[in-house]
């Protein structure tokens, strides 16, 4: 199939594009996909017969490949490793039935996928495995999220791609590690997982201050924010439903004090026990509770993960005042008093005749 995609390359950017349409309607049409037309080029007429037979055996094969899940489903005899590995060859044949087609390309390439459709899940997974993926392991690394959060071991790396985006602005999703205004999060987040298998998984979210002060031994500790149960995740569903979650603390905004330095808020989503099929019941969550001891409590599996910064600014200030009701904190040096400095703020002069 190598040489039939090169072949088909080579004819699609070989073919001339007639320039008689007006420069605004050439600028419409590369918006839309559209396929070329046909007897134009004899290359590029033979690649599509190649690509076509291979994707009508491909499809083939997986409909057949799917009929055989759903007799071994229907007949309960086989092992669970039976059926997953059925899943994943009926998953690998729909994906190289379509992995060729120009216009799932473009699709993809446009950032529009349909994760109803192994090839497109297949494409979003590569793309996220890429440059994305690898920013964000840097980033948790750089800025000590890890290991000062979790083990790096258990993190390992992640198997869903875990995207934030703020209230006001659902469709820009927030890049891991980026700074935001505290006011911006007064609302909470937007949550998505895009998770890359078929079955639907409960999941456990947390949000975790890594940097809240602790006076009393002058140094920081974790601070929960935020922690929802039961979040139903699969490829059809990647947006998170609070409504459909049990909340075990509601949402605190951040509220980085002032005098401290950037505030890490981690978002960590947890697959629960059971290959996600464990639904944890109603208990009591301390906002002082360190996450690693909350995941092995409860058998959570970490499958997400990502971070923004924050420090203070004068909103902060209303969170502490409107939210938790006490008076906003003041960890600043306060300044050396200095004799040689009078009530005016001029230089005392040291010289009596001066």
């Amino acid at each position: 199939m190598n040489a039939a995609r090169h072949a088909f390359a080579l004819a699609r950017f070989g073919c001339k594009v007639a320039n008689s349409q007006p420069r605004a309607q050439l600028r419409r049409l590369q918006s839309t996909y559209v396929k070329p037309a046909a007897g134009v080029n004899p290359a590029y007429d033979e690649a599509v017969k190649i690509i076509d037979a291979y994707a009508a055996k491909k499809a083939a094969e997986a409909k057949a490949a799917a009929a055989e899940l759903a007799q071994i489903q229907e007949a309960g005899s086989a092992s669970e490793e039976q059926v997953s590995a059925l899943k994943k060859k009926w998953f690998d044949l729909a994906v190289e039935a379509e992995i060729n087609d120009p216009e799932v390309l473009w699709s993809a390439k446009q950032g529009k996928y349909d994760l109803t459709r192994p090839v497109f899940l297949h494409l979003r997974e590569q793309a996220w495995r890429g440059r994305p993926l690898e920013i964000l392991m840097q980033r948790l690394l750089q800025m000590f999220v890890l290991p000062d959060l979790l083990d790096p071991r258990d993190v390992g790396t992640p198997s869903a791609q875990l995207n934030i985006a703020l209230a006001g602005s659902p469709q820009e999703v927030l890049e891991p590690g980026s700074i935001i205004d505290p006011s911006e999060a007064r609302k909470q987040p937007e949550i998505e997982l895009v998770k890359f298998h078929e079955d639907s998984r409960l999941h456990t979210l947390v949000m975790v201050d890594l940097d809240e002060p602790l006076e009393t031994q002058q140094t920081f500790r974790e601070q929960f924010h935020w922690v929802v149960a039961n979040l139903p995740f699969s490829k059809g569903q990647s947006k998170a439903d609070m409504g459909a979650g049990l909340t075990l603390l509601p949402y605190v905004p951040p509220h980085p004090a002032k005098g401290t330095p950037n505030h890490r808020y981690a978002f960590v989503l947890f697959e629960q026990g059971e290959n996600g099929s464990n639904r944890l019941d109603g208990f009591e969550v301390s906002r002082d509770s360190v996450l690693r001891t909350f995941a092995a409590q409860h058998d959570l599996r970490p499958a997400g993960i990502s971070f923004v910064r924050a420090c203070w600014n004068e909103s902060v200030d209303d969170v502490y005042r409107d939210v938790l009701q006490q008076a906003p904190p003041n960890y600043g040096i306060a300044p050396t008093p200095r004799s040689d400095i009078g009530p005016d703020g001029r230089k005392i002069n040291v010289y009596e005749n001066y």
